[in-house]
């Protein structure tokens, strides 16, 4: 899929390594884990459970929550959109926030999530949300989506911005029970496994070109299905075939060889499907160049994953992917301008995105 003349302008996070997009970011870079002992059982080991959780001044497991992480990064979000824009109150009350949710489906998800949040964001901002909010509740892979819903509202609303916030916790015990049953979790009888996690990461997104400085261009999008769902069974195998297919086509529509993406920042969260995925996508798109050495400054493919600083933070990942490339290029410490995103969700669904960092004026 072509890209949509979109660009990501700025970030904001509240991690287990950071209260804000460029600490967070920082911490990444660093390799800085932000994995402490929670307050989660784990009934194999008897003993308590590692989890990602933000360093909040308080802290509940209730949906009320979801909407206390949200409001720190629509706040960082809108105090960059002042500086692009100008600190002109009624503009930056127009943008809309599209808020990255976790899919009806997901186990123990409170029925009115959706409303819930949207009510307490606006209670928090001390307003009504803007004209076009709204929620997308397709967790990791609700990118692509909401990035077709921004290429419209981008161009209704007076600042010509739009906030894409994701954000999800899977540190409540019936959330990780249900994922031990499953033997998803890392825990003290599986090594094959996720961290739970917890954070809010969203970024400002405007047309490309509609405002001078740095941006992350969105070049290309792609969206597969996996057969598999979240790592198959018996009966059906992992085949990549779908992150194959959402990698290719993210590529195409940004009219990118592969071979000259030096890193890729995905959800890789320590189960081994994923890996196993991201493995077989990149043999059968990845090619020598025609001078027959490898353009990348390392010599291969960097990998990039924030789950294993920060848990595994579901509907929270891709916007966390957009905001550390921004970031990265922002700081200079990118291998090369264009990155591959990926990330993927239990019902087979994958998502990618290729970007290119750039510090062109319009």
């Amino acid at each position: 899929m072509a890209a949509l003349d979109l660009s990501v302008l700025a970030h904001g996070m509240v991690t287990a390594v950071g209260e804000n997009g460029p600490s967070t970011c920082a911490a990444l870079r660093a390799n800085v884990s932000g994995i402490r002992t929670a307050n989660l059982w784990d009934p194999t080991a008897g003993k308590k459970m590692s989890a990602g959780r933000p360093r909040m001044h308080q802290w509940s497991e209730g949906a009320g929550m979801i909407g206390e992480l949200a409001t720190p990064v629509v706040l960082e979000c809108l105090q960059s959109a002042a500086a692009l824009v100008g600190d002109r109150a009624k503009v930056i009350e127009s943008i809309p926030i599209v808020l990255l949710l976790s899919p009806a489906w997901r186990p123990h998800r409170w029925p009115d999530l959706d409303q819930r949040v949207m009510k307490d964001l606006a209670r928090n901002l001390g307003r009504p949300l803007p004209s076009g909010s709204g929620v997308i509740a397709r967790g990791r892979t609700g990118i692509v989506a909401a990035l077709e819903s921004v290429a419209g509202l981008v161009s209704k609303n007076a600042a010509g911005l739009c906030i894409v916030i994701g954000v999800e916790s899977f540190l409540r015990q019936p959330i990780v029970m249900h994922y031990l049953e499953q033997g998803r979790v890392l825990c003290g009888v599986n090594s094959n496994g996720f961290i739970p996690g917890e954070a809010a990461c969203g970024v400002l997104i405007g047309r490309t070109n509609a405002i001078d400085g740095p941006r992350l261009e969105i070049r290309g999008i792609g969206i597969g299905i996996e057969p598999s769902g979240a790592g198959g069974d018996r009966t059906q195998t992992v085949t990549g075939d779908g992150l194959t297919t959402a990698i290719r086509s993210a590529l195409t529509g940004a009219q990118v060889e592969h071979y000259d993406v030096a890193f890729a920042l995905s959800d890789l969260n320590g189960e081994r499907f994923k890996f196993k995925e991201s493995i077989i996508a990149r043999a059968r798109l990845d090619r020598m160049p025609a001078e027959g050495r490898s353009r990348r400054p390392a010599g291969y493919l960097e990998l990039w994953h924030p789950i294993e600083c920060l848990g595994d933070i579901g509907a929270a990942i891709f916007p966390c992917l957009m905001g550390w490339a921004f970031e990265a290029g922002l700081k200079d410490y990118a291998p090369s301008t264009t990155a591959v995103l990926h990330a993927s969700e239990d019902d087979g669904t994958r998502a990618a995105l290729v970007t290119a960092f750039s510090r062109a004026e319009s």
